[in-house]
Formats: structure tokens, sequence, C-alpha cells
């Protein structure tokens, strides 16, 4: 992945977003587990959400510049350990993507007894998301980041504010009319994925859709990481794949080939539904994981989002 912006049992997960009545504030914690952030960017996202009427608090490290990373690891994790702690923030956001919420996610703090807590951001997020599957009381959004908020057309922004309130609209896609599901969705950026597997973090895919977006990688690097994935047996135990945008792709490759090279590799007749807009694509919805998600046909429907239905 080429990064850029265009031990406690689960339990059931609640509902994403803040919901009328709720008696926590409009509050979210914003932090940089990552890549280093654009500061102009940032302020543009942060416009967006305080004329939503979100109370906004950065963590002390997001501006911070070392390298590759926003920070030391041990000033990242401050940050994000800070936002997982304020019990008054219902959600916490990351600024952007790039690379390195792995290398934190060992030393995270985290007891499913706390409030429950919304996680929003995609690309590198992936990490954390997979992280946060083992508990029941963290609701992931794989949601836009912080910095692409002020970009005209970068994100649907209707889909962003419904999924917030757990009423996220049906998601269009490509795939067989009959309905599939509703099953639970894990997975997100293809590259995080692949080195989730064999470690701690690796999830679990038993009757699970396992959801794959990437953006700049080559078709024969995206081979190789879909064949890790399967001889992993990511397909064999999943009740169906779906794909969202694989962008950035070799001159004159396509992400048809991305969807031919998944059917060659998993089960025959497992459901696998395409083009789904989420992840490095403009426009991009938001995808609550974690919870079951029904594709009837035309769209993929959560359950967090509407009634399951065909």
């Amino acid at each position: 992945m080429q990064d850029h912006i265009c031990q406690p049992s689960p339990g059931t997960l609640p509902g994403p977003g803040l919901r009328p009545g709720s008696s926590l504030k409009r509050r979210i914690r914003v932090v940089a587990p990552a890549g280093p952030v654009d500061t102009g960017a940032l302020d543009a996202g942060l416009s967006v959400l305080r004329e939503k009427g979100y109370e906004i608090t950065e963590g002390p490290h997001v501006r911070t510049k070392r390298g590759y990373l926003a920070g030391t690891d041990g000033e990242r994790l401050q940050d994000l350990q800070e936002a997982l702690n304020d019990r008054e923030a219902e959600i916490v956001w990351f600024a952007r993507g790039g690379y390195g919420t792995t290398k934190l996610l060992p030393d995270i703090n985290w007891d499913q007894n706390r409030p429950a807590k919304t996680v929003a951001g995609y690309s590198d997020a992936t990490a954390f998301h997979l992280w946060a599957q083992r508990f029941g009381n963290i609701q992931s959004l794989y949601a836009p980041s912080v910095t692409e908020l002020g970009r005209p057309g970068v994100v649907a922004l209707s889909s962003l504010w419904e999924a917030l309130e757990g009423d996220s609209p049906p998601i269009p896609g490509e795939g067989d009319s009959a309905p599939s599901g509703p099953f639970p969705i894990t997975g997100g950026c293809l590259t995080l994925c692949c080195a989730s597997a064999g470690t701690f973090w690796s999830p679990s895919t038993n009757g699970r859709w396992v959801f794959l977006e990437e953006v700049g990688e080559k078709l024969y690097r995206l081979d190789r990481m879909l064949t890790h994935l399967a001889q992993a047996g990511w397909f064999s135990r999943a009740a169906g794949v779906l794909l969202g945008s694989f962008t950035g792709m070799g001159e004159g490759e396509h992400p048809n080939n991305v969807a031919a090279l998944v059917r060659d590799l998993v089960p025959s007749g497992l459901p696998i539904v395409t083009d789904i807009p989420v992840g490095h694509v403009i426009n991009k919805h938001t995808l609550p994981l974690g919870v079951p998600a029904l594709w009837n046909g035309r769209f993929l429907r959560c359950s967090t989002c509407s009634k399951l239905r065909p």
C-alpha cells in the first residue's frame, strides 16, 4: 500500500455514533497514530466537523512530524490511549493513514467494560480495526480520514453522517442478484490485512464477509497478497468477499483483474460483491465493520443501518 488521500471474547457490538438522547457530548478525539498530517487539510476537515456541531479535541502530537511518522511511537500511543480513555468522547477519529498504527497494537490498553467507543478511519487504521474486533464495545467505521473531509467530492458525506448516527444508507455494488447474508464484516486495506496474517491481531473470518480494498499496487503485488491470504485460510472460512476500490494500479491494469484473481482463489460458489465505493476512491462511502450486512442483489445493507430485507 502506498497511502495517499484521493483477549476477551467478542460481545454484541453497539450501534455506531451519537444517537439522539445520548448523555455523552458530541465530542470527537482526533489522533494521528500513523503518518504525519497535512495541517491545512486537517484544519479544513476539523472545520467541517465543527460546522456539524461536534466538539473537537486534538491529541497533543497530532501535528507532530518525525520522518514518515506523526511523532515517536510513545507520542502516538499516548494520544491514542488518552483518546480511548476519554469517557466523554464517544468517537476517536484518525486524522490520516500512512504507516505506523501496527507498531502500537501490543501496548494499547482497553477494558471491554468501558463505555462504548466508535473509532473512525481507514487505510492504516485497518490495523486498529482488526485489533478492536476482539471487543464488544468498540464499533469500527471504515470511514474517511479527517484530512479528507474538507476536500470537495472526496467523501460521500451523507453516508458518513448517517453512519455516525447509526443509520447508514445502503452501499451500492456489483454482484449476483441472489441475496447473501447477513454476515458480519471484517477486513480493510489489503496490505494491512496481509501483514496481520499469522499475528495475534489476525481476524477470524469464519462466517464473515471479508472486505478488501487497496491503492497504489500493481497487479502482481495484489496477486501475491491475495494468494497469501488464501493460503492463510481467510477465504476458505469466509462466508463471502466484498471488494472495495482498487486504485492506482499499473498501466493497463483494472480492478476487474483483481476480481478475477479473487474468483480463482476462493471456494466455488462463495458470494463476491465488487465495485463497492469504499476505500481510496472519490465519493467514498462509510462502511461499518463487525456488524451483519446483507447483500440484496443491488446494495449492501448493514443491520445498524436499516432493516435487513432482500
